[in-house]
């Protein structure tokens, strides 16, 4: 039993010498690191400031303990007392500051903080300055740790630290020294910007008024150049476009061109269209159309617009547009009108009557127009329930073919050979 007792007190001895030892391991690990004065009379400071009272005025090569960092000044141990000595008044080796940089510093909760690459921190920042707080911040920071101009934690507070780190960067790369992260920082660190206002972005080149850009043609999502610069920058006046102006269509131009066209009644499609350059600019598009297209059923074309997608229609004769979602369809595309509305236009597009007669038209969808042919005759499977529409049409495309029966459709195919003449 005495045994028992006395095993169990040196385990409790020990563990308290552990616990010890871990409270205490930063700073002994601090301790054990060493400056050396670089210059006579050097202030020994009480506090980290330089209107502080001072302990004693140190002389050159006198050696001191390094306990920690504190703006411009270094916190040391010297003859039992504990204060501060500017940075710039002692020498410390390069691992020697990093072993004291890793010892004292928090760690950051970022989840930017351990990402290797500035590619892998994903859309660049906002232009930012001092005072500044947030995610954006974070990877500013861990940009400027990536390329060994920032030695603090990824905090998301723009300081004087954040400050110093992007002033030094600007030195280095011949920006102008600001301390703020601007446009032409973000650029040159990230290789591209993030939200630009159009006074931020040096690609409004002064441009205060859409008046003032040349109507661009119609363009989609791939397209670059200056119809897609001048498109980006009558968005970014009115506010629908933030990313930076790159004349390149990507995801973001699809994003704001959608909100604009939402915000002003038009069909969402993301797709700058006449009707979206109209409504931008006050006038037609400098090309007026979006080009036709042959789409090879049997060659790639039945997955161009795949099930569940909503498309619209434009009956060739009598220029009525309509919306459909496809639902099925293995020798052509069999859809449904979108809604009791769109019902209505496809049955004025018969003349009021439903009829197997086929009639020349164009599909759009997802920025590309494909000549086709409809008949308007609802048959077979329904899917939706609000459309006071029993069942479905088929729409068919080149070389496309009838129900069941194997065959191209002679009649189709040369109302899709008619489409083929006309644009949207």
């Amino acid at each position: 039993m005495n045994t028992n007792k006395r095993i169990l007190r040196r385990l409790q001895a020990i563990l308290c010498i552990v616990l010890l030892l871990m409270t205490l391991a930063p700073s002994v690990l601090a301790a054990a690191l060493t400056g050396t004065v670089n210059a006579d009379k050097v202030m020994f400071r009480t506090r980290a400031n330089t209107s502080s009272d001072y302990h004693a005025k140190l002389n050159k090569g006198t050696k001191v303990a390094l306990l920690d960092i504190s703006g411009d000044f270094y916190k040391v141990r010297y003859d039992s007392k504990v204060g501060y000595i500017m940075k710039k008044f002692l020498t410390v080796s390069s691992g020697t500051l990093a072993s004291l940089q890793k010892a004292v510093q928090p760690k950051s909760n970022s989840k930017y903080a351990n990402t290797s690459s500035i590619s892998g921190l994903g859309d660049p920042p906002k232009p930012l300055s001092y005072g500044d707080r947030g995610t954006d911040v974070e990877k500013l920071q861990r940009a400027l740790q990536i390329k060994k101009f920032y030695a603090g934690v990824v905090d998301g507070g723009y300081g004087n630290q954040t400050k110093t780190a992007v002033e030094n960067y600007q030195r280095k790369n011949g920006l102008t020294v600001n301390g703020k992260a601007d446009y032409a920082t973000i650029k040159k660190l990230f290789g591209k910007v993030g939200e630009t206002t159009a006074a931020q972005d040096p690609s409004m080149n002064g441009i205060t008024r859409i008046s003032q850009i040349a109507v661009p043609n119609t363009t989609k999502k791939g397209d670059s150049g200056k119809h897609v610069k001048a498109l980006q920058q009558a968005l970014k006046l009115k506010g629908f476009y933030k990313a930076g102006i790159d004349s390149s269509y990507g995801d973001k131009t699809v994003e704001a061109v959608t909100a604009f066209q939402k915000k002003n009644g038009l069909s969402a499609d993301g797709v700058a269209g006449n009707s979206t350059i109209r409504k931008l600019f006050g006038k037609d598009a400098a090309n007026h159309t979006l080009k036709t297209e042959k789409l090879d059923w049997f060659n790639g074309g039945s997955n161009v617009i795949p099930k569940g997608a909503i498309f619209q229609i434009k009956d060739i004769s009598s220029g009525m547009v309509f919306s459909m979602k496809r639902w099925s369809g293995a020798n052509h595309l069999d859809a449904e009108p979108l809604t009791a509305k769109d019902t209505g236009t496809l049955k004025s597009v018969f003349g009021g009557d439903w009829s197997w007669a086929r009639r020349s038209a164009l599909v759009k969808y997802n920025g590309h127009v494909y000549a086709a042919s409809i008949n308007g005759m609802p048959h077979g499977t329904t899917t939706i329930d609000n459309n006071n529409f029993d069942g479905h049409i088929c729409v068919h495309f080149y070389n496309s073919k009838t129900h069941e029966t194997n065959r191209v459709d002679e009649v189709h195919q040369n109302a899709v050979a008619r489409a083929m003449n006309y644009s949207w």
